[in-house]
Protein backbone atom coordinates (compact mmCIF):
# COMPACT_ATOMS: atom_id res chain seq x y z
CA UNK A 1 0.00 0.00 0.00
CA UNK A 2 1.32 3.42 -1.03
CA UNK A 3 -0.63 5.62 1.36
CA UNK A 4 0.52 8.95 -0.12
CA UNK A 5 0.48 8.51 -3.91
CA UNK A 6 1.30 12.16 -4.70
CA UNK A 7 3.08 12.36 -8.04
CA UNK A 8 3.34 8.58 -8.30
CA UNK A 9 7.14 8.35 -8.21
CA UNK A 10 7.29 5.72 -5.49
CA UNK A 11 4.35 3.82 -6.98
CA UNK A 12 6.11 3.54 -10.35
CA UNK A 13 9.23 2.12 -8.68
CA UNK A 14 7.19 -0.41 -6.70
CA UNK A 15 5.16 -1.48 -9.72
CA UNK A 16 8.36 -1.88 -11.73
CA UNK A 17 9.57 -4.48 -9.23
CA UNK A 18 6.22 -6.29 -8.89
CA UNK A 19 5.07 -9.27 -10.93
CA UNK A 20 1.47 -9.88 -11.97
CA UNK A 21 0.71 -11.74 -8.73
CA UNK A 22 1.17 -8.55 -6.73
CA UNK A 23 -1.17 -5.64 -6.16
CA UNK A 24 -0.45 -2.05 -5.16
CA UNK A 25 -3.23 -0.13 -3.43
CA UNK A 26 -2.54 3.61 -3.57
CA UNK A 27 -4.30 6.24 -1.46
CA UNK A 28 -4.30 10.02 -1.58
CA UNK A 29 -6.60 12.67 -0.17
CA UNK A 30 -5.81 15.03 -3.06
CA UNK A 31 -8.23 14.46 -5.97
CA UNK A 32 -5.60 15.71 -8.44
CA UNK A 33 -3.19 13.01 -7.24
CA UNK A 34 -5.93 10.39 -7.65
CA UNK A 35 -6.44 11.53 -11.26
CA UNK A 36 -2.72 11.03 -11.92
CA UNK A 37 -2.97 7.59 -10.36
CA UNK A 38 -5.84 6.60 -12.63
CA UNK A 39 -3.69 7.54 -15.63
CA UNK A 40 -0.88 5.31 -14.32
CA UNK A 41 -3.37 2.48 -13.83
CA UNK A 42 -3.85 2.34 -17.61
CA UNK A 43 -0.30 0.99 -17.83
CA UNK A 44 -0.48 -1.10 -14.64
CA UNK A 45 -3.71 -3.05 -14.13
CA UNK A 46 -2.43 -4.33 -10.76
CA UNK A 47 -2.65 -0.76 -9.37
CA UNK A 48 -5.74 0.34 -7.47
CA UNK A 49 -6.10 4.07 -6.69
CA UNK A 50 -8.48 5.44 -4.07
CA UNK A 51 -9.40 8.95 -2.90
CA UNK A 52 -8.83 8.30 0.79
CA UNK A 53 -6.90 9.82 3.68
CA UNK A 54 -4.04 7.62 4.88
CA UNK A 55 -5.67 7.45 8.32
CA UNK A 56 -8.29 5.25 6.60
CA UNK A 57 -5.70 2.58 5.82
CA UNK A 58 -7.42 0.12 8.17
CA UNK A 59 -10.85 0.66 6.62
CA UNK A 60 -9.42 0.32 3.12
CA UNK A 61 -7.61 -2.91 4.03
CA UNK A 62 -10.85 -4.38 5.39
CA UNK A 63 -12.82 -3.29 2.32
CA UNK A 64 -10.22 -4.80 -0.03
CA UNK A 65 -9.93 -8.03 1.97
CA UNK A 66 -6.22 -7.57 2.76
CA UNK A 67 -6.32 -6.75 6.47
CA UNK A 68 -3.34 -8.46 8.12
CA UNK A 69 -1.99 -9.52 4.73
CA UNK A 70 -0.22 -6.40 3.46
CA UNK A 71 3.52 -6.95 2.87
CA UNK A 72 4.55 -3.32 2.75
CA UNK A 73 3.18 0.11 3.61
CA UNK A 74 4.82 3.35 2.48
CA UNK A 75 3.99 6.89 3.58
CA UNK A 76 5.86 9.89 2.16
CA UNK A 77 4.82 12.85 4.31
CA UNK A 78 6.25 15.53 2.05
CA UNK A 79 4.18 18.01 0.06
CA UNK A 80 3.89 16.96 -3.58
CA UNK A 81 5.79 19.03 -6.13
CA UNK A 82 2.54 19.21 -8.09
CA UNK A 83 0.98 20.99 -5.10
CA UNK A 84 3.96 23.27 -4.57
CA UNK A 85 4.15 24.32 -8.21
CA UNK A 86 0.45 25.11 -8.51
CA UNK A 87 -0.06 28.65 -7.12
CA UNK A 88 -3.80 28.02 -6.76
CA UNK A 89 -3.10 25.51 -3.98
CA UNK A 90 -1.36 28.15 -1.85
CA UNK A 91 1.48 26.00 -0.52
CA UNK A 92 4.28 28.18 -1.85
CA UNK A 93 5.22 31.85 -1.77
CA UNK A 94 7.37 31.70 -4.91
CA UNK A 95 4.34 32.98 -6.86
CA UNK A 96 1.19 34.64 -5.56
CA UNK A 97 -1.91 32.56 -4.93
CA UNK A 98 -4.78 32.12 -2.49
CA UNK A 99 -3.91 31.15 1.10
CA UNK A 100 -5.39 27.68 0.80
CA UNK A 101 -2.93 24.87 1.75
CA UNK A 102 -5.60 22.14 1.92
CA UNK A 103 -4.27 18.71 0.93
CA UNK A 104 -7.89 17.68 0.39
CA UNK A 105 -9.78 20.50 -1.31
CA UNK A 106 -13.12 18.98 -0.29
CA UNK A 107 -12.48 20.06 3.32
CA UNK A 108 -13.41 23.51 4.59
CA UNK A 109 -10.59 25.02 6.66
CA UNK A 110 -7.98 27.04 4.72
CA UNK A 111 -4.82 28.87 5.75
CA UNK A 112 -6.67 32.16 5.23
CA UNK A 113 -9.30 31.03 7.74
CA UNK A 114 -6.59 30.31 10.30
CA UNK A 115 -4.86 33.68 9.83
CA UNK A 116 -8.05 35.74 9.77
CA UNK A 117 -10.07 34.10 12.56
CA UNK A 118 -7.83 32.30 15.06
CA UNK A 119 -7.09 34.16 18.32
CA UNK A 120 -3.60 35.49 18.89
CA UNK A 121 -2.65 32.85 21.48
CA UNK A 122 -3.63 30.04 19.12
CA UNK A 123 -1.58 31.58 16.30
CA UNK A 124 1.40 31.81 18.67
CA UNK A 125 1.02 28.11 19.47
CA UNK A 126 0.81 27.15 15.78
CA UNK A 127 3.87 29.17 14.74
CA UNK A 128 5.87 28.08 17.80
CA UNK A 129 4.93 24.39 17.99
CA UNK A 130 4.43 23.54 14.31
CA UNK A 131 7.00 25.88 12.78
CA UNK A 132 9.50 26.18 15.65
CA UNK A 133 9.46 29.88 14.73
CA UNK A 134 11.48 32.02 17.16
CA UNK A 135 9.43 35.14 16.39
CA UNK A 136 6.08 33.36 16.86
CA UNK A 137 4.68 35.84 19.38
CA UNK A 138 5.60 38.93 17.35
CA UNK A 139 4.33 37.44 14.09
CA UNK A 140 1.00 36.45 15.67
CA UNK A 141 0.60 39.93 17.15
CA UNK A 142 1.23 41.57 13.77
CA UNK A 143 -1.15 39.18 11.99
CA UNK A 144 -3.99 40.06 14.39
CA UNK A 145 -3.27 43.81 14.19
CA UNK A 146 -3.11 43.93 10.38
CA UNK A 147 -6.01 41.60 9.59
CA UNK A 148 -8.46 44.12 11.06
CA UNK A 149 -7.63 46.46 8.19
CA UNK A 150 -6.78 43.98 5.44
CA UNK A 151 -7.77 40.30 5.84
CA UNK A 152 -5.17 37.84 4.55
CA UNK A 153 -6.11 36.23 1.26
CA UNK A 154 -2.90 35.71 -0.74
CA UNK A 155 0.40 33.97 -0.09
CA UNK A 156 2.69 36.87 -0.97
CA UNK A 157 0.96 39.29 1.41
CA UNK A 158 1.63 36.97 4.32
CA UNK A 159 5.18 36.23 3.16
CA UNK A 160 5.91 39.99 3.02
CA UNK A 161 4.70 40.39 6.60
CA UNK A 162 7.27 37.83 7.73
CA UNK A 163 9.96 39.54 5.65
CA UNK A 164 9.14 42.86 7.34
CA UNK A 165 9.49 41.32 10.79
CA UNK A 166 12.82 39.75 9.86
CA UNK A 167 14.03 42.97 8.23
CA UNK A 168 14.18 41.51 4.72
CA UNK A 169 15.58 38.31 3.28
CA UNK A 170 18.88 36.94 4.49
CA UNK A 171 20.51 33.71 3.36
CA UNK A 172 19.19 30.93 1.16
CA UNK A 173 16.03 30.08 3.14
CA UNK A 174 13.14 32.51 2.98
CA UNK A 175 12.09 33.82 6.43
CA UNK A 176 8.45 32.80 5.78
CA UNK A 177 9.34 29.11 5.33
CA UNK A 178 8.67 28.03 8.92
CA UNK A 179 5.37 29.91 9.20
CA UNK A 180 4.12 28.41 5.93
CA UNK A 181 5.06 24.97 7.25
CA UNK A 182 3.21 25.68 10.50
CA UNK A 183 0.05 26.83 8.69
CA UNK A 184 0.07 23.78 6.41
CA UNK A 185 0.40 21.45 9.41
CA UNK A 186 -2.46 23.21 11.22
CA UNK A 187 -4.80 23.24 8.21
CA UNK A 188 -4.28 19.53 7.49
CA UNK A 189 -3.87 18.34 11.12
CA UNK A 190 -0.73 16.59 9.93
CA UNK A 191 0.73 15.59 13.29
CA UNK A 192 -2.55 14.29 14.69
CA UNK A 193 -3.32 12.20 11.62
CA UNK A 194 0.23 10.80 11.53
CA UNK A 195 -0.11 9.25 14.99
CA UNK A 196 -3.44 7.67 14.02
CA UNK A 197 -2.01 6.38 10.75
CA UNK A 198 0.96 4.63 12.40
CA UNK A 199 -1.27 2.68 14.79
CA UNK A 200 -3.61 1.59 12.00
CA UNK A 201 -0.81 0.74 9.56
CA UNK A 202 0.82 -1.65 12.02
CA UNK A 203 -2.45 -3.55 12.41
CA UNK A 204 -2.87 -3.86 8.64
CA UNK A 205 0.58 -5.37 8.03
CA UNK A 206 1.21 -9.08 7.71
CA UNK A 207 3.83 -10.64 9.97
CA UNK A 208 7.23 -9.70 8.48
CA UNK A 209 5.53 -6.88 6.60
CA UNK A 210 7.39 -3.58 6.52
CA UNK A 211 6.30 -0.05 7.33
CA UNK A 212 8.38 2.73 5.75
CA UNK A 213 7.84 6.41 6.55
CA UNK A 214 9.61 9.37 4.93
CA UNK A 215 9.28 12.62 6.87
CA UNK A 216 10.57 16.11 6.10
CA UNK A 217 10.86 17.91 9.42
CA UNK A 218 11.78 17.08 13.00
CA UNK A 219 8.21 17.16 14.35
CA UNK A 220 7.07 14.33 12.08
CA UNK A 221 10.31 12.41 12.43
CA UNK A 222 10.09 12.54 16.23
CA UNK A 223 6.62 10.97 16.15
CA UNK A 224 7.78 8.16 13.85
CA UNK A 225 10.98 7.56 15.83
CA UNK A 226 9.13 7.36 19.15
CA UNK A 227 6.43 5.10 17.70
CA UNK A 228 8.98 2.60 16.37
CA UNK A 229 10.98 2.75 19.60
CA UNK A 230 7.93 2.11 21.78
CA UNK A 231 6.63 -0.71 19.60
CA UNK A 232 10.05 -2.42 19.57
CA UNK A 233 10.28 -2.69 23.37
CA UNK A 234 10.11 -6.16 24.87
CA UNK A 235 9.35 -4.89 28.36
CA UNK A 236 6.33 -2.61 28.63
CA UNK A 237 6.31 -2.28 32.41
CA UNK A 238 6.29 1.27 33.84
CA UNK A 239 9.85 2.66 34.26
CA UNK A 240 9.21 3.14 37.97
CA UNK A 241 8.57 -0.57 38.44
CA UNK A 242 11.52 -2.41 40.04
CA UNK A 243 10.87 -5.83 38.45
CA UNK A 244 9.45 -6.87 35.09
CA UNK A 245 6.02 -8.49 35.36
CA UNK A 246 4.89 -8.21 31.72
CA UNK A 247 6.81 -11.26 30.51
CA UNK A 248 9.38 -9.26 28.54
CA UNK A 249 8.35 -10.51 25.11
CA UNK A 250 6.06 -7.76 23.87
CA UNK A 251 7.94 -6.20 20.94
CA UNK A 252 5.64 -5.68 17.96
CA UNK A 253 8.27 -4.49 15.47
CA UNK A 254 11.94 -4.83 14.66
CA UNK A 255 13.43 -1.46 13.74
CA UNK A 256 15.32 -1.76 10.45
CA UNK A 257 16.88 1.70 10.47
CA UNK A 258 19.13 1.95 13.52
CA UNK A 259 19.81 5.54 12.48
CA UNK A 260 17.59 7.71 10.34
CA UNK A 261 18.37 7.33 6.62
CA UNK A 262 19.10 10.54 4.73
CA UNK A 263 19.52 11.03 0.97
CA UNK A 264 22.92 10.33 -0.55
CA UNK A 265 24.84 12.95 -2.49
CA UNK A 266 23.87 11.07 -5.66
CA UNK A 267 20.20 11.56 -4.87
CA UNK A 268 20.66 15.18 -3.78
CA UNK A 269 22.32 15.98 -7.12
CA UNK A 270 19.33 14.56 -8.99
CA UNK A 271 16.57 15.60 -6.61
CA UNK A 272 17.46 18.69 -4.50
CA UNK A 273 13.94 18.64 -2.95
CA UNK A 274 14.95 15.50 -1.03
CA UNK A 275 17.51 17.39 1.08
CA UNK A 276 15.43 17.40 4.28
CA UNK A 277 13.94 13.92 3.90
CA UNK A 278 14.39 11.33 6.68
CA UNK A 279 13.46 7.68 6.25
CA UNK A 280 12.67 5.17 9.00
CA UNK A 281 11.50 1.59 8.60
CA UNK A 282 10.34 -1.29 10.79
CA UNK A 283 9.28 -4.90 10.30
CA UNK A 284 6.24 -6.37 12.04
CA UNK A 285 6.95 -9.28 14.38
CA UNK A 286 4.74 -12.21 15.27
CA UNK A 287 3.39 -11.64 18.75
CA UNK A 288 3.56 -14.83 20.87
CA UNK A 289 0.12 -16.14 21.82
Amino acid sequence: MDCTFGGGGHAKEILGKMDNRGCLIALDRDVEAVSRGLELKKEHPNLKVLHRNFTEVKDVANEEGVFGKVNGILADLGTSMFQLKNPERGFSFSTDGPLDMRMDTSTDLTAADVLNTYPEEELIRIFRDYGEERHARRIAREVVARRKRNPYRNTLAFARLIEDIYGGRRGRIHPATLCFQALRIAVNEELEVLSRFLDCALEVLAVNGRLVVISFHSLEDRIVKNFFRNKSRNCICPPSQARCTCGGDNAQVRVLTRKVVRPSQWELDRNPASRSSRLRAAEKLEIPS
